[in-house]
């Protein structure tokens, strides 16, 4: 069969294609492994690896990709995009409004967008040898710009970025970019006091485990979505009341 088929219009059309599941007689094979398969001994996290990489990860890819959904799960209400959960639920908009609301809210690069930024950053960086890093990230700081995945508003030393990394060495894992983030933080902490954040942690491990930057949110997404179905039920149980006063004030200069 020809890859592509001429129109009368003269524009070629080309069948859509995919290798990644083949879908046969009642049955469903995923990069060779049958659906029966993956339902009774895969774990979320393998499953996830398995698409994204075609092949099932080893014990250690798996625990650090487990580990790196987890650190993002459990979080509280000040971030914007679990406020929209909670104005979405004193809305009465359904769940799924409420995450799309959230996650549309969150995905600029100071929240949510900030884990594919950071790996974005990470890879423009990881070419440079360690004088020319650090002459970089001074001249970044000279001209008060932001190390995305450095530093944090409430912590000093955040202590998912530091448990990942503890998972990191325990299991001995690293390629090019776990060395990196640590060089830049040691950078960072002897110039500003800055240390690794959580966007920064999983920004290394992830693109060591070989996972694209481009669909770094697919993590977020898997991370975040039952913290914020947690907090729409309970802002539902919180406001019997639909649509209450919410205090708003603006606040202006004393003259």
């Amino acid at each position: 069969m020809s890859e592509g088929l001429e129109r009368a219009d003269g524009f070629e059309r080309v069948p859509w294609r995919s290798a990644i599941t083949e879908v046969q007689q009642d049955a469903l094979i995923t990069y060779g492994v049958n659906q029966t398969e993956i339902i009774e001994s895969f774990s979320v996290e393998e499953m996830v690896f398995l698409v994204l990489s075609g092949r099932r990860p080893n014990k250690v890819e798996a625990d650090l990709l487990r580990a790196v959904i987890l650190a993002q799960m459990s979080h509280g209400i000040t971030g914007q995009s679990t406020l929209a959960a909670m104005m979405a639920a004193d809305c009465r908009s359904s769940f799924l409004h409420a995450l799309i609301a959230c996650f549309s809210v969150g995905s600029g690069v100071f929240h949510q967008g900030g884990l594919q930024a950071a790996m974005e950053e990470m890879q423009r960086l990881e070419p440079l040898d360690e004088a020319g890093l650090k002459e970089e990230i001074g001249r970044r700081l000279a001209k008060r710009q932001r190390i995305i995945g450095f530093g944090h508003r409430f912590h000093r030393r955040d202590p998912r970025a530091e448990t990942l990394f503890a998972l990191v060495d325990k299991h001995n894992f690293a390629g090019r970019y776990v060395p990196l983030a640590r060089s830049i933080a040691a950078i960072l902490g002897e110039e500003k006091g800055i240390a690794l954040n959580i966007e920064g942690a999983i920004a290394a491990i992830l693109l060591d485990l070989g996972i694209p930057a481009d669909v770094a949110h697919l993590i977020v997404v898997l991370g975040r979505s039952p913290m914020l179905a947690a907090v729409y039920l309970e802002r539902l149980r919180q406001r019997p009341d639909p649509f209450p006063k919410i205090e708003v004030a603006d606040l202006l200069p004393h003259t």
